[in-house]
């Protein structure tokens, strides 16, 4: 049996990582353009703090949820979904406790608070930084894949 080279175990790892990963990805976007849509019933009262809008030739539409939950606010840029994922911050130094932040793929290290007072225009802010990410590109599929961070 002939010996196998440090070479040929990168390269045949890469290779079944890219089948592998072919697979999943090929899955995903099976699974999620081919389930049908859930029924939805609009709110009953529109948060002031919602937009659509246009920022950078991006059509940017925020809509907040009712409770400050796991995965309550929503963000769509040019009709595709972005996950917003909320994350425990720590308080500032004249505070007790943990502030609740903000984060998508696009603004990952870059935390938004949203509320009702103060951070009112988080949600467009995070929209935003994601478009600014973005650049000319656009959101894939697996944007709009939820994860959690703790919570």
């Amino acid at each position: 049996m002939s010996k196998m080279n440090r070479r040929d175990a990168l390269r045949y790892g890469a290779a079944a990582a890219a089948v592998i990963g072919s697979a999943v990805g090929a899955q995903i976007l099976a699974t999620s353009s081919s389930a049908a849509p859930s029924p939805t019933t609009a709110p009953a009262d529109p948060d002031p703090r919602d937009f659509e809008l246009d920022y950078r030739g991006k059509k940017i539409k925020g809509a907040h949820g009712k409770a400050e939950t796991k995965h309550s606010h929503q963000v769509h840029i040019n009709g595709r979904k972005l996950a917003v994922m909320p994350i425990e911050l720590p308080a500032a130094a004249d505070a007790s406790g943990v502030s609740l932040g903000f984060i998508s793929a696009l603004n990952h290290y870059e935390p938004v608070l949203i509320d009702e007072d103060r951070n009112k225009d988080g949600l467009l802010k995070l929209a935003r930084q994601a478009v600014d990410a973005l650049g000319d590109s656009e959101l894939t599929a697996l944007a709009s894949t939820e994860h959690d961070h703790g919570r």
